[in-house]
């Protein structure tokens, strides 16, 4: 799956894929059911939570994103609508003008093109040692050095290839580690 970032940048993402499909029916009468996305981050880990639709097979657009890290919980509530069926939506437009009627199904159409909310889940940790040239999992008990490296990237906006490391690959990761 890709995840275009800006006009030059695209992520390629990898790793587990779980959907989840769910199905509202509402009867006459029912009362409209809240529901929540709950995100919490376990003590010393992080993650960015991504939210967005599926466009396309295989491209995620991303609409926002945030970081949830060290005990964290992030509760965002779900605003859920329903799409009028083709008939119901054609009686409600009948009354518009031609012109009126074109742009209300345009928008409709654009509307139900991509109704599939999906949400991203990407480890931090992960991503900074390939990003820094480390190998995997010479982050795992460096809980101070990889929330420096975080705050630094977040906070500093500091370009990745300054911290990087570009000695030879034969060193030991306790050496990448010292020299990052």
């Amino acid at each position: 799956m890709e995840m275009p970032i800006d006009e030059l940048t695209t992520v390629q993402l990898s790793g587990k894929c779980y959907l989840h499909g769910w199905i509202s029916h509402q009867f006459e009468g029912q009362c409209d059911h809240r529901y929540q996305l709950i995100a919490e981050a376990r003590r010393f880990s992080s993650f960015l939570l991504v939210t967005g639709s599926i466009t396309a097979s295989q491209i995620f657009e991303p609409n926002d994103a945030i970081i949830v890290q060290n005990n964290d919980e992030v509760i965002l509530p779900l605003i859920l609508g329903t799409f009028p069926l083709s008939d119901e939506f054609d009686d409600l437009i009948s009354s518009l003008s031609p012109e009126q009627q074109r742009f209300a199904r345009s928008a409709r159409d654009a509307q139900t093109e991509s109704c599939l909310f999906c949400v991203g889940f990407v480890e931090i940790r992960p991503q900074i040692e390939e990003l820094l040239g480390l190998p995997a999992n010479s982050l795992t008990k460096e809980i101070k050095l990889t929330e420096r490296l975080i705050s630094l990237f977040v906070d500093y906006q500091i370009p990745p290839d300054m911290l990087a490391y570009d000695g030879p690959e034969d060193s030991s990761p306790k050496v990448k580690r010292s020299l990052v």
